[in-house]
């Protein structure tokens, strides 16, 4: 009696100790290896029910974690089905009594038989017996609740329906990134697990594109959900892999390409195979999808391999998409069936790919003649009354048709008058801007070897401020004006471009700003031709004011966002009153002056990017950073966010260098390519300042263009897109060469995503080592200080649960008040000072008093020497209050196993 009491005793203390942990971390396997080492196989029904009673007793936004751990333990196999019923049917046994305690028990055990209604974990024949096991009055009660819920529908089912119509859109328009924001709005990480489920199981009935897809999403959303919640996705559809197999007969080979993919993008831990319950992998289609997954690991070259899991055609080269393009495009035009032509660029599948769709449907209409023309108009208003194709890939597509206009023009003669046809009539169907028609007519004169005029420039500039504001791509404009090599006439082209930006709001007008800035940056502007284009806008002040009487202001603010972004030199202000004359210049210099102090948007950004910065370099918490700089809104001003991130990492060691390359990667969900390519280019424009601060800025620089390189941050031509200028000459040029010489060497890629040193991708047995050495230097030598700067230096805050758990066990080995007392003090000092998670020290504590039995071995004292670690640490506010009670359940019951 003494040992089942005793056995009971540890189920009840390992039950609320889980549970405890799991509110904290939400870490299913922690819970699941609890629940593993607990033994006693006969007693687990009394765990769960000591696990829903727990929940009962928790505030309204914890209880619903109950259900949702026993629904987890089941799924991965420490807890049987059965189990979960048998809990269940004790917990509805004692419902008066729970009561009286939990008035909500009744919402609570509805809330729960609905959840494992909706999980399949009991059967649906339980809702007979509720009122037998609860009492008459209650168990109806708690069936009408659990109806009425079942109908609502639960919060988990509206979750599933919401996720699948996004992924079912996903699948049709391709955008990653907006079905990962979509995704991470519904505010559900906790049900992560269904998403990747829904991803996995609507793969199934998709071809090999879509799959390519499917894994690629995935990668993507480890931005959003925990790899607790990949873990249990792919667990979850494993274990229905007889039901999925009915419709899809080569399941098994499919899962398996999933789940290598996933391992090989790192979704998936390499061992995950070996941590799926063996009920799941050891027979049946399990063991098949194992056999395959480790038949695809052990190949040679399984990394090349593995990417292209789903077959070469689902990750489709530039030449091979434009070949699929040109021969839909010339189907098009031979049958004149429009609806199939529009299929057609559907089930392409890269709407990314969009504008090449535009440039070849264009080109081969001039080509062919004015009946073609129309069928042309006719297909790009149906791809975007369709939303095939967005306004951007539209816009995009036409610039490089015009773009490509000269070469054109030697194989059809009248293509240039085609063309500006073909774009009167898309303006008119306002598709594109008009400034398109005067773009053909200026290519058209340029080819014709006529002079440039200013008139000419003038109306490329309006031209080019209309399509940067639809694509936002600098790049683009960089290389119309370098096409337009109109030299000295850039000022008019500046000018045009700003005075564009006075009749539009004030998002558009920065954007225009900043698209002089970024041109001045990418060397197709020089600073003078900037400072000239500026000057001639102020010299018409008193024309632009008949049109926008509020010109004074606007172009005040042109000029103060321009001196802030160092384009223009700080002695204009005082050109001003000469060149608009006094009144008017005076009131633009009022203006500036007014706004270099409110702060202007740009310097409030730079401040509060620098502020989310310290504190990511202080806690490395790259979802949370993200997030934060997400939330700026200010997505235009990217590339300030990417110099900040590469200036400030150059005053650090190589640890925070691998942090900032790894918060670089994980921002291209959160800013397009454009800024990153704009960030690195301003941060090199700069070196030679940064050279005082870093001599060894060169190589620095090259590491983080290399590794930026490996990570797909930049691409690999990048040293050959910077300007010129930049790298053919002094620091810029020993960047570029050091660049070359890390991506040219043999083994490359493994080589550069060390570049900042192993002991920057540290093994988790290298922390171990690390904390214990810094934990015992603390007990030798007693420096609080040095302890937590050592912690901190650490530079792994997730890993704060071994810091805990090694201090606990150090001072419980070595015993002695002035120990303990030591042990206390750092714990305490640590969650002060910011360093230590409060999800860390209950993870943490929670391991080491899971070892309480092994250590009571080893230190007969153990239980009493941690029970004075947790009574301070209760004291103190830093553990709740019901740890100590569970402490003593689960050290009675260690001792009273002793015993027996």
């Amino acid at each position: 009696m003494e040992d089942k009491a005793a056995e009971l005793k540890r189920i009840h203390a390992t039950a609320a100790l889980v549970l405890e942990e799991y509110v904290k971390c939400q870490s299913s396997t922690d819970a699941t290896v609890s629940v593993d080492e607990m033994g006693f196989p006969e007693h687990r029904p009394e765990f769960v029910q000591r696990v829903i009673s727990a929940s009962m007793q928790r505030v309204e936004a914890e209880r619903g974690l109950g259900p949702q751990l026993l629904s987890s333990l089941v799924m991965r196999g420490a807890l049987e089905p059965s189990d979960v019923e048998a809990g269940l049917e004790v917990a509805l046994n004692n419902m008066e009594e729970a009561q009286k305690t939990a008035p909500h028990a009744v919402d609570y055990a509805a809330h729960a038989i609905a959840f494992f209604l909706e999980d399949k974990v009991v059967p649906e024949t339980i809702l007979k017996y509720v009122p037998t096991l609860a009492g008459d009055e209650l168990g109806q009660k708690i069936v009408s609740k659990v109806t009425t819920q079942l109908q609502l529908p639960l919060p988990i089912t509206k979750f599933k329906s919401a996720v699948r119509e996004i992924v079912d859109e996903y699948f049709v328009g391709g955008e990653v990134k907006s079905a990962i924001e979509q995704l991470s709005d519904l505010k559900e990480a906790r049900y992560g697990y269904e998403v990747v489920k829904r991803v996995l199981v609507m793969s199934l009935e998709k071809k090999d594109a879509e799959r390519e897809m499917a894994s690629v999403l995935l990668s993507g959303l480890t931005r959003v959900y925990g790899s607790e919640q990949f873990f249990e996705g792919f667990i979850r559809t494993l274990r229905g892999i007889d039901d999925l197999a009915l419709d899809t007969p080569n399941v098994c080979h499919v899962l398996a390409n999933f789940v290598a993919r996933a391992i090989a993008d790192d979704v998936l831990p390499p061992v995950f195979i070996s941590l799926v319950p063996k009920r799941i992998v050891e027979s049946g289609r399990g063991k098949e999808v194992s056999a395959l997954v480790h038949g695809l690991l052990d190949q040679h070259g399984s990394s090349a391999r593995i990417m292209n899991v789903w077959g070469v055609g689902s990750r489709r080269s530039v030449s091979e998409l434009k070949e699929s393009v040109s021969a839909l495009v010339e189907e098009y035009y031979v049958e004149g069936e429009l609806e199939e032509a529009v299929r057609c660029v559907r089930e392409l599948g890269v709407p990314h790919f969009g504008h090449e769709v535009v440039k070849r449907a264009v080109y081969c209409a001039i080509e062919r003649g004015e009946k073609e023309m129309r069928m042309a108009l006719a297909l790009l208003k149906e791809l975007q009354k369709t939303q095939v194709m967005d306004h951007v890939q539209l816009t995009k597509g036409m610039g490089r048709a015009v773009a490509g206009l000269s070469d054109l023009c030697l194989d059809v003669p009248n293509a240039a008058e085609r063309l500006r046809m073909l774009a009167d009539w898309l303006a008119f169907e306002n598709l594109v801007s008009p400034s398109f028609e005067q773009a053909v007519q200026r290519k058209a004169a340029q080819g014709r070897g006529a002079p440039l005029t200013p008139e000419a420039v003038s109306m490329h500039g309006t031209h080019v401020a209309e399509e940067y504001l639809v694509c936002e791509s600098g790049r683009d404009a960089a290389q119309s004006i370098e096409d337009l090599r109109a030299g000295e006439l850039c000022a008019d082209l500046v000018c045009r471009v700003l005075a564009v930006s006075l009749e539009k709001p004030q998002r558009e007008r920065d954007m225009l700003c900043s698209l002089v800035s970024s041109l001045v940056q990418r060397g197709a502007v020089e600073c003078s031709q900037a400072e000239a284009g500026v000057d001639m806008l102020v010299k018409q002040i008193d024309d632009l004011l008949i049109d926008v009487p509020k010109a004074v202001e606007y172009v005040g603010g042109i000029v103060a966002h321009l001196l802030e972004d160092h384009v223009l030199p700080e002695g204009f202000l005082s050109s001003l009153p000469l060149v608009a004359g006094e009144e008017r210049g005076g009131k633009i210099a009022e203006v500036v002056g007014g706004q270099l102090k409110l702060p202007l948007a740009i310097t409030a950004f730079k401040a509060q990017v620098k502020v989310i910065l310290e504190d990511f370099f202080a806690n490395p918490e790259y979802k949370e950073t993200a997030e934060q700089l997400e939330a700026l809104k200010e997505s235009r001003f990217g590339h300030e966010v990417v110099k900040r991130v590469l200036v400030m990492s150059l005053e650090k060691k190589d640890a925070e260098r691998e942090m900032a390359s790894v918060l670089l990667s994980g921002l291209t969900r959160v800013y397009g390519s454009e800024q990153f390519f704009e960030g690195f280019i301003r941060t090199l424009r700069g070196i030679d300042d940064l050279a005082l601060d870093t001599p060894n800025v060169c190589h620095v620089l090259a590491n983080f263009v290399a590794r930026a390189i490996a990570d797909d941050v930049l691409p690999p031509v990048f040293i050959s897109l910077v300007p010129k200028r930049i790298v053919e000459s002094g620091r810029g040029k020993e960047v570029s060469a050091l660049v070359h010489g890390l991506l040219d060497q043999h083994g490359s890629s493994a080589r550069i995503m060390n570049v900042w040193g192993v002991g920057s991708r540290r093994s988790v047995s290298e922390l171990k080592e690390s904390v214990s050495a810094l934990v015992e230097e603390y007990y030798v030598e007693g420096e609080l200080e040095e302890a937590v700067r050592c912690v901190r230096e650490l530079g792994v805050p997730h890993f704060g649960h071994e810091v805990v758990k090694r201090a606990v066990y150090g001072a419980v080995e070595r015993g002695g008040d002035g120990t303990l007392e030591k042990a206390c003090l750092l714990i305490t000092a640590l969650v002060k000072a910011g360093v230590l998670e409060g999800a860390e020290l209950t993870k943490g504590m929670s391991r080491a008093l899971r070892g309480l039995p092994d250590l009571c071995l080893d230190v007969p004292q153990a239980a009493e020497r941690m029970d004075r670690v947790i009574a301070q640490g209760v004291r103190e506010g830093l553990l709740a209050e019901g740890f100590k009670e569970r402490f003593d359940e689960m050290a009675g019951s260690v001792h009273g196993i002793k015993v027996a």
